[in-house]
């Protein structure tokens, strides 16, 4: 998620595309982390499994959080 994260920053907050008048009530980096940030996620898992709809994609990406939080721990290393 912190490469998406980046890359939606460059993309929509350093060009001035997202401000504060368009993502209020939230700030910019809030709308970016809960809503942008999601939301490629579950396209791009949609697209990795072919262009499966983007429900079933977002039921993979909550399936695979603790998976996730396991791997990405630094404590497991």
């Amino acid at each position: 998620m912190a490469v998406i994260l980046k890359t939606l920053t460059e993309i929509f907050i350093q060009t001035g595309i997202l401000n504060k008048d368009r993502c209020a009530p939230q700030s910019s980096s809030q709308y970016l982390s809960q809503v942008l940030v999601p939301e490629t996620a579950i396209r791009l898992i949609a697209e990795d499994y072919m262009n499966i709809s983007l429900d079933v994609a977002k039921e993979i990406m909550v399936d695979s959080v603790d998976f996730g939080l396991y791997v990405h721990d630094d404590s497991n290393v």
